[in-house]
């Protein structure tokens, strides 16, 4: 491990953000996102979008869309408005399910592509995403999510990068994603970021739990089972012989990878204060022996109706 000091000559003139920048935002917020913060806090608390446009290399249009980041974050206060403390970042609770409305024709998504240069935007960024021209399905499709879910185009672009990402083209995996993202709310950018760390915390412990199993086949990600091993591998921090050692219990058991059960397995191991594999091992050896030491209902039966000259002496 490398250490390093700040040099004594470059402490003459410093800059101030919050410690939460570092603490909460290094996956949450983007390379914009930051260069634009720090660019405000050495403009002394004053903001010109031109200017920052020209410091940071970047269309005044997105420097403010930064801006807006860190206000909805709770960070900079605009207009003198405190805004309230946003929740810390987790998995969203599962969405409350909702009529599905007509979608809109054609007609309609002509009238509104000739109106509205941001449609037309939004039309044109996404079949260039997706590779291909949009079918007439396709069109009344992100009519629909745009004008009925009510999603502003930054995030059905935000959906359809999402997707894309993950090899999945298809308008109607779009549509699913991005009605899901509305009936949870998530209609900022600030939300959908978010939102998208949460999942990429969710796989990224999904990866590790299957490592240390040497799983042969990937997990399921599902929400549940995403939570379950974000808190397994995040909040309670399981070391990786102890998070094994209940996998093998479960195996025993239920023959496979059951998420539910290894929680309850790691939840009872915590209410006794099992931090270790040996801790468990030893736990699991003492109730054993008590079992084995304990007699079973049927040698208590026998023992209590023998004769008392067929009885064991005792000692």
């Amino acid at each position: 491990m490398t250490a390093y000091q700040w040099n004594p000559a470059a402490l003459g003139n410093v800059l101030v953000v919050p410690a939460a920048v570092a603490e909460q935002h290094l996956k949450l917020a983007g390379p914009l996102q930051l260069k634009v913060l720090l660019w405000f806090a050495s403009a002394g608390g004053t903001f010109d979008a031109a200017a920052c446009a020209a410091a940071c290399g970047y269309p005044e249009a997105d420097c403010l869309d930064a801006m807006r980041y860190w206000v909805s974050a709770g960070l900079l206060c605009e207009n003198g408005v405190v805004p309230a403390s946003p929740a810390a970042p987790s998995l969203p609770s599962a969405p409350t399910p909702r009529p599905r409305a007509v979608k809109p024709q054609m007609k309609e998504v002509v009238a509104t592509q000739k109106r509205s240069p941001q449609f037309a935007y939004l039309l044109d960024a996404v079949s260039a995403r997706l590779g291909k021209p949009l079918t007439y399905g396709d069109m009344e499709t992100l009519l629909y999510l745009h004008d009925t879910a009510a999603l502003p185009v930054e995030i059905i672009l935000m959906v359809v990068e999402y997707a894309a990402q993950g090899d999945h083209f298809s308008m109607r995996y779009i549509e699913k994603i991005a009605l899901d993202w509305a009936d949870r709310g998530i209609t900022t950018l600030a939300a959908a970021e978010e939102h998208l760390c949460a999942l990429e915390r969710g796989r990224e412990a999904l990866v590790k739990v299957q490592t240390v199993c040497s799983l042969p086949r990937p997990l399921s990600q599902s929400a549940n089972t995403m939570a379950l091993a974000e808190k397994w591998v995040f909040t309670w921090q399981v070391a990786d012989d102890l998070l094994l050692a209940a996998y093998a219990v479960c195996a025993e058991q239920k023959g496979g990878f059951h998420a539910k059960y290894i929680d309850r397995v790691l939840e009872n191991w915590r209410a006794q204060g099992i931090a270790t594999a040996e801790q468990a091992a030893a736990l699991s050896s003492a109730a054993k022996q008590a079992t084995d030491e304990t007699p079973s209902e049927y040698e208590q039966l026998v023992e209590n109706y023998l004769p008392v000259y067929k009885k064991k002496k005792k000692g």
